[in-house]
């Protein structure tokens, strides 16, 4: 009988307890991103690609023949 009411103190204490826990929380903010990209990276390879047959073609070209006098 003892037990029981030991126990059943301790759940009412444990009770009251509970009650009194207070938990404080900060608004939540919700701000844009702001994301900078540098594409000139993109821009020069897309320049080597377009470049890359007349490139190509100047390695195999012969310099002309010096004109006679």
């Amino acid at each position: 009988m003892k037990a029981t009411l030991v126990l059943l103190a301790l759940l009412m204490f444990q009770a009251l307890l509970t009650g009194c826990v207070h938990v404080k929380t900060d608004p939540i903010r919700i701000e844009p991103i702001e994301i900078t990209m540098n594409v000139n990276l993109r821009i020069a390879k897309e320049l080597d690609s377009f470049f890359a047959d007349l490139d190509a073609q100047s390695a195999v070209m012969e310099a002309p023949s010096p004109a006679p006098n």
